[in-house]
């Protein structure tokens, strides 16, 4: 066997920690059934939490692994827990596995007369495949014709067939629909662009019809679409010059770019725009724009569709379109950024205003740059200035305060600054309205005001008062807070800064914050929280020692153990710590 075995520490860092050690349980427990190696593959059944158990598969090369697979919802990539397990159990026990022939070289031994039983016997075992008896294959030295499609769109239907919608079945549906896309790759292979066009474009649009149908979360309905746009990309970039494969292949890429849009861009097909721009001729790119517009005019759109399609059309017409064409398509379209930057550029300001003035506050933040870029600042400036005396988007009035800091003009960036800590009274908000009233010398009347202001805000009075050093004020303002009024877990961050803050000139304060999130952890339950308890445990017991309050740390920890005696993951945590 050539395979490699990885050390323990190579499969954790390819499956990551947690996987690793429940993998491990996994591999002990002998959850690991009928495991083979074949050529350089590994293959295995994984008991897991199903009645079936699942098929892992991992294939390497001379350098590791090349791929893996597992058909549990998180197998993807092969980064699960049955994947570390089927890796552990070939490095401590590689004698399990049973010597397989590579599939090719088992087969080419058999004699027509045998295959055909193989096959039958197969497919009484599993009924559904003799679908694949009317699915035309690519081998090598086959006269090439044209495939029926719906051969290919029957194939692929078969996925979603008997599907139960539960959690995690699109890893399955997909893994089916890549059986389809393997032999549009083999066609592939052999530059049968028709026919291997035909089958991703089948698949594509099988996935395409049900995918509102399901959550696809991990994104596997969306990979098989990905795939089907690269083997499209591959079969345009192959065909040459005829016309019809070309148009077809067009076809099914603006189809997947149209669902995509119509399902509000979840990621299918992001390269399509792209790929089109680069393969289509120019008469192409015409019949494409055709079907644009024929999307605008004949379906009610969202603002978001509609310059989405916008920009696709500026971009195929870009070397056919005049100014007045293209401005025209901007302003039906929405596409705001092209319209002003083309007015701008034939110096037709006035009419640029009027159309930045019409925008959104989020717009016009990215209209102002334009602005900008063409050398008009001022009056960008003017703009953001006049929409800020209506508006309460702190971006606004963040682009003003860059500006007047850029011109050094500190008086009116501080009142900018105060304006949007009205909006969002933060601690870096108050950082910058202290650094600038600093500078000019209004910083001791200004922090009175605004520590006023925040009379009954104790998160963020803590948060300032720990920033400026003041530690009693800081210890004063936590009690008063949300967090410790619950005396719960929530709010616990800010609870820490300030113990931690705490340690050195208030110890005794310190160690009761920390005795408060000790608490607060356990009451939640989980191991992980134990282990954060410890820590803080941990500090508070050097605390206790270095105030000379030994005593009492050995009663507190005695009577934490005896009051929480029923917590088996707590007291393995404690002593793991060498709480005692």
């Amino acid at each position: 066997m050539n395979i490699p075995k990885l050390s323990e520490e190579e499969i954790k860092e390819r499956v990551g920690a947690q996987s690793f050690e429940r993998g491990y349980r996994y591999f002990r427990e002998g959850a690991i059934r009928d495991p083979l190696c074949q050529g350089m593959t590994l293959k295995a059944y994984c008991e897991g939490s199903q009645p079936q158990p699942y098929r892992v598969r991992v294939s390497f090369s001379p350098d590791g692994i090349q791929e893996a697979q597992c058909s549990c919802p998180v197998g993807s990539g092969g980064y699960c827990k049955h994947v570390a397990a089927l890796l552990l159990t070939w490095l401590r026990r590689p004698d399990e596995f049973r010597e397989r022939e590579e599939l090719d070289t088992a087969l080419e031994k058999r004699s027509k007369e045998e295959l055909i039983a193989l096959i039958k016997q197969m497919l009484i075992r599993q009924p559904e495949l003799e679908m694949l008896l009317e699915t035309p294959l690519p081998a090598s030295g086959k006269r090439i014709t044209l495939v029926d499609p719906e051969v290919y769109r029957r194939q692929a239907a078969t996925a979603f067939r008997h599907i139960r919608y539960e959690w995690g079945v699109e890893a399955d549906i997909a893994d089916d629909l890549r059986g389809t896309l393997e032999i549009g790759d083999g066609f592939l292979e052999q530059k049968d662009y028709a026919n291997a066009a035909a089958g991703y474009k089948a698949v594509a649009e099988e996935v395409l019809s049900h995918y509102e149908e399901f959550e696809d979360e991990g994104g596997e309905l969306g990979g098989v679409v990905n795939d089907c746009v690269e083997g499209l990309e591959r079969c345009l970039a192959g065909a040459g010059d005829d016309p019809v494969v070309r148009e077809g292949i067009l076809l099914a890429l603006f189809v997947i770019h149209r669902s995509d849009v119509d399902f509000g861009g979840v990621g299918l097909g992001d390269d399509v725009p792209e790929i089109i721009l680069e393969h289509a001729s120019p008469e192409e790119r015409r019949t494409i724009s055709g079907w644009v517009q024929e999307v605008l005019h004949q379906k009610k759109l969202s603002d978001w569709e509609r310059e989405t399609y916008g920009g696709l059309l500026l971009d195929l017409e870009k070397d056919r379109l005049d100014d007045e064409s293209f401005l025209r398509i901007c302003r039906e379209t929405g596409r705001l950024e092209e319209l002003e930057d083309r007015l701008l550029t034939l110096k037709r300001l006035d009419e640029a205003v009027v159309e930045a003035k019409k925008s959104s506050d989020y717009e016009l933040l990215r209209l102002a740059d334009i602005f900008v870029a063409h050398g008009e600042a001022e009056i960008a400036e003017r703009m953001i200035a006049e929409r800020a005396k209506t508006t309460r988007d702190w971006r606004i009035l963040e682009w003003l305060k860059k500006r007047y800091k850029e011109r050094g003009e500190l008086s009116e960036a501080l009142s900018i600054t105060q304006e949007l800590f009205q909006i969002q009274p933060n601690l870096s908000n108050y950082q910058e309205i202290r650094s600038l009233a600093q500078q000019i010398g209004l910083w001791k009347e200004l922090r009175e005001q605004l520590l006023t202001e925040l009379h009954d805000r104790y998160e963020l009075l803590t948060e300032i008062y720990l920033d400026e050093g003041e530690i009693d004020l800081a210890l004063e303002a936590v009690k008063r807070t949300r967090s410790a009024l619950l005396h719960g877990f929530w709010g616990a961050d800010l609870r820490v800064k300030v113990a931690e803050a705490a340690e050195e000139p208030r110890p005794n304060a310190a160690i009761e914050l920390y005795r408060q999130l000790v608490e607060g952890l356990i009451d939640a339950r989980g191991r992980g929280n134990y282990q954060q308890a410890c820590r803080y445990l941990t500090r508070m017991h050097d605390l206790f020692l270095h105030i000379g309050r030994g005593e009492e740390w050995t009663y507190y920890i005695a009577e934490l153990r005896e009051r929480n005696r029923s917590l088996r993951a707590l007291k393995e945590e404690l002593s793991k710590a060498g709480l005692q």
